[in-house]
């Protein structure tokens, strides 16, 4: 009886950890996206993202970030001297959660974000750091 009360209790674990919608990255996830700051949303606490082919305004710094489907990424970093120079990188995606983990070349967490929409030329992005 102990038993059937176990393996019963474990078929329902298991259907409902299966059961949590998952959402996987849309094809349009990985490429060049630059930082749309004058397109934030304060009130939402949400920052976009545009490819990195749009046309933005002057700006002394607009990060961008590439990401490629084998986990790899290369980041736009500014440096103690305002030089600017890409990272490379590694991410990784928690589908369950939304969120975008992404380390840099000393394994190091760089950023670390919640995906709020990514379709088409938007990615909006909530920061967890």
């Amino acid at each position: 009886m102990k038993n059937i009360i176990i393996i019963a209790i474990l078929f329902i674990s298991i259907n409902c950890v299966a059961g949590i919608k998952k959402t996987p990255l849309p094809k349009e996830f990985f490429t060049c996206w630059k930082a749309a700051y004058e397109e934030n949303d304060e009130k939402a606490k949400t920052q976009v993202y545009r490819p990195c082919t749009n046309q933005f305004g002057p700006s002394r710094f607009r990060l961008s970030i590439e990401f490629s489907s084998d986990g790899k990424c290369k980041y736009l970093h500014a440096g103690p001297t305002d030089n600017h120079y890409f990272v490379e990188g590694k991410w990784t995606y928690n589908a369950r959660t939304k969120v975008v983990t992404v380390l840099d070349d000393k394994k190091k967490l760089a950023y670390k974000f919640k995906v709020v929409e990514a379709k088409g030329d938007i990615l909006k992005v909530s920061s967890l750091l």
